[in-house]
């Protein structure tokens, strides 16, 4: 069932494709608008863990402590999956957020804006973080101009 999970979740990469690339098409704006893809792969994870919690109830919660505890479930196949389902899900909000935050305030320009939802596809917090200080630096900015 994991696996399939794995795979139903990769529906979302053209998705990114489209935010990256044709940012200004209508499709892309009516899509990112509806929040389509962080909604379907929360609905994923939330499957995932249910089956995990009915399976083997919370028990593995207590391993979220420790270094050794964390790389215990992380070496279990079918916990990688959701982690990576968890991870994808963040991501993938995290880029909606971003498209729609800078589509809608223009702090950067588009090519920046894909370079920087490149980033949080393939380094997640790396993208964000970049995005957020390039935002702060040009919003003060834009402040100064337009005194």
């Amino acid at each position: 069932m994991y696996e399939k999970l794995f795979s139903l979740a990769s529906i979302v990469m053209p998705f990114w494709l489209v935010l990256i690339l044709f940012p200004k098409w209508r499709v892309t704006r009516i899509l990112a608008n509806m929040a389509i893809f962080p909604i379907y792969l929360a609905a994923l994870y939330v499957i995932g863990i249910l089956i995990t919690i009915a399976g083997s109830g919370f028990g593995f919660v207590h391993n979220f402590g420790s270094v050794e505890g964390v790389t215990k479930l992380l070496s279990q196949p079918n916990f990688a999956i959701l982690v990576w389902l968890h991870i994808l899900c963040f991501d993938q909000t995290i880029g909606h957020y971003v498209f729609r935050d800078n589509m809608e305030h223009r702090y950067l320009p588009i090519p920046a804006q894909s370079i920087i939802l490149f980033l949080i596809l393939i380094f997640g917090p790396l993208g964000f973080l970049c995005y957020l200080i390039l935002r702060k630096i040009l919003k003060k900015e834009k402040k100064i101009f337009h005194v």
